[in-house]
């Protein structure tokens, strides 16, 4: 406003003494509650530094040094207010970045509403914002700060361009640009990958009716080989040049052949798996101890799914250089055997007939091929039979022989065939014996005394069939 020069001292003077006043009694302030109702101060570090900031610029006030006192409150004041905001800003990062949070945010509520997006998807979706504003704030607010504290724009134009162009670290140049443009080109690739899976999937083989394991098959092959053209063409835009990954290729070579035998091992079989297709996801295959349905077939390994709901990741070697029965290769057609055993002596031929009538009668056995009947054999206890039937879906099998049992039971006890049991030995435990009583002793006596007559009796005819005079037994 043109005003005088002694007015602008006499204003800096008393801005710089109330900046002072303010920043000490800031620092006397207990703003923290405890949880006993007690009231805490600032940290001790930002305690002093108030005190000391204060003290400083009324003292240089007080000296004369308005200028300097002038400088100092005003980077405070404008400084502090750049800081503080930024410190709200890593806050706010912090928070989003937080597990679960951003998924009740106002943009987080509206993509779960709108795409199809799971919990999971929008928390890591969370921590790509948090790191994003993290970003944002140090490129808003550094320039911003260095201009209040006298560098000039040019400076910090060159010092951003430097570091975008390339830091060259010895032989080694790094580019901010290229690595952002190689992120981006590999992110626009991935997506395109996924899109494309989508597109073949659901547009072209689910119209031509073709099979899921097929699908599942290609649907792998192409997202890896998206992704890996899509990581070529990123690492070439971020101005990586991959002749200089020879070295890296020789030693990644090396440990291969020292360490990574078993992962590239697994890796090819996983590629002859999905080429050859000797299983596909949703056949039922064993494979040593393990039964179950193939759920995924990965690269590296493969899960299967026990009947008791049990997850089985077996690496894909195994499944390549060892037997693996398949019961639904080509169909879902397949046999199962129940057995049966009746007791020796039972009409056989009955047993036959009805034993092949309540195979034929069930509902998902198949007529053509046709139950059959076996005399299997002469068991140790039982004549053995066997109904070996037919089903269009094996996986019923269980259901299957579950009913079957049940009618042959029905059907024998109406019929009067008999199934024997094995008969078990019932051993008998001794028991410790009683302390002998006075009426045992004489019971124990008389029985004595009778073996004794007996034997008497006994020798006496053999004496007297002998012609020799038989001899009294002794009266004791």
């Amino acid at each position: 406003m043109g005003s005088p020069l002694s007015l602008t001292i006499a204003r800096s003077f008393v801005a710089t003494i109330v900046v002072g006043i303010i920043l000490i009694l800031m620092a006397m302030l207990r703003p923290f509650r405890a949880r006993d109702g007690s009231w805490r101060p600032w940290p001790a570090w930002l305690r002093y530094l108030a005190l000391a900031l204060g003290l400083f610029t009324i003292i240089a006030a007080l000296l004369g040094y308005i200028g300097l006192a002038l400088f100092v409150s005003l980077q405070v004041v404008v400084t502090g207010t750049a800081l503080i905001t930024a410190y709200i800003g890593f806050l706010s990062a912090r928070a989003i970045g937080e597990e679960g949070a951003f998924a009740n945010t106002t943009v987080g509520r509206w993509l779960s509403t709108h795409s199809s997006y799971e919990d999971t998807a929008l928390d890591q979706l969370g921590l790509v914002v948090s790191v994003a504003i993290n970003l944002l704030i140090v490129l808003v607010f550094l320039p911003l700060i260095l201009l209040m504290w006298g560098f000039q724009p040019g400076d910090i134009q060159a010092w951003a361009y430097k570091l975008a162009t390339g830091i060259n670290i010895g032989s080694v140049t790094i580019s901010v640009t290229g690595i952002l443009s190689g992120i981006v080109v590999f992110i626009i690739g991935y997506f395109l990958t996924r899109w494309f899976q989508g597109w073949l999937d659901g547009s072209v083989m689910a119209r031509g009716k073709v099979d899921t394991g097929v699908r599942n098959s290609i649907r792998l092959a192409v997202g890896y080989a998206g992704v890996a053209l899509a990581g070529l063409v990123g690492i070439s835009a971020a101005g990586i040049d991959l002749s200089s990954l020879a070295l890296v290729a020789g030693a990644l070579s090396l440990g291969i052949g020292f360490g990574l035998q078993n992962v590239v091992s697994n890796f090819v079989s996983g590629l002859i798996l999905l080429a050859e297709r000797p299983f596909k996801v949703g056949d039922w295959i064993v494979a040593g101890d393990v039964s179950g349905t193939v759920k995924k077939i990965s690269v590296r390994a493969t899960e299967i799914e026990t009947f008791q709901r049990q997850s089985v990741i077996l690496p894909n070697s195994n499944l390549i250089n060892n037997a693996v029965g398949n019961w639904t290769h080509r169909n879902k057609l397949g046999r199962v055997e129940i057995r049966v055993g009746v007791a020796y002596g039972s009409d056989v031929k009955q047993v036959h007939a009805v034993l092949l009538e309540i195979a034929r009668s069930h509902a998902m056995v198949l007529k053509n091929p046709e139950p059959f009947v076996l005399f299997s054999n002469f068991g140790a206890s039982a004549l053995e039979f066997e109904i070996r039937v037919f089903l269009a879906d094996i996986m019923n099998g269980s259901v299957v022989q579950n009913d079957i049992r049940f009618a042959v039971l029905e059907k024998f006890n109406d019929q009067h065939i008999e199934i024997p049991s094995t008969p078990r030995a019932v051993v008998e435990v001794n028991k410790p014996k009683a302390w002998p009583t006075d009426d045992d002793k004489i019971e124990a006596d008389f029985a004595e005394q009778e073996q004794a007559k007996a034997q008497a009796a006994a020798e006496a005819k053999k004496l007297a069939k002998s012609g020799r005079k038989a001899r009294k037994p002794d009266p004791s």
